[in-house]
């Protein structure tokens, strides 16, 4: 194998969040202005979960309770030669969103059907998919 078939292989970790009223937390990205779930790469000695986290805050300012049993993964090329994994865990937040002007353009809490709607790239939808799937077997299951 040669130097140039080697692809570059990138990891980003994010997040489903989802509020009190059952509406999922989409933010416009300010690089390439599109909607997605917050998300973003390591740094240091961070766990996969750290990074979530502080990648919330950053993004948000949210706070959120991961929810133990969701983990999906996306794999995309956003340049040819790399290969892009993105690990999405659910989280769960009352709290208000702060946007950091840096990275994020915008916010908004959605609707299943909105959020779907709203989501730019379709490996992002999937994933909406399979967390509504989720948080509709499991996390309704208990409440009467």
């Amino acid at each position: 194998m040669n130097r140039k078939d080697k692809k570059i292989k990138e990891k980003s970790f994010g997040a489903v969040i989802i509020n009190e009223y059952q509406e999922f937390l989409l933010i416009k990205h300010r690089f390439g202005e599109h909607w997605d779930f917050p998300k973003g790469h390591k740094e240091n000695d961070e766990t996969d979960k750290e990074t979530v986290l502080r990648e919330v805050m950053e993004e948000t300012g949210l706070l959120i309770t991961i929810i133990d049993g969701f983990k999906e993964k996306t794999r995309y090329s956003p340049r040819e030669g790399t290969e892009k994994t993105i690990t999405f865990y659910m989280g769960f937040s009352t709290g208000k969103v702060t946007i950091e002007n840096e990275e994020v353009l915008d916010y908004a809490f959605l609707s299943y059907e909105d959020a779907l709607e709203r989501i730019t790239f379709n490996e992002s939808k999937e994933v909406l998919k399979k967390a509504k799937n989720f948080k509709d077997t499991f996390l309704n299951a208990n409440i009467d």
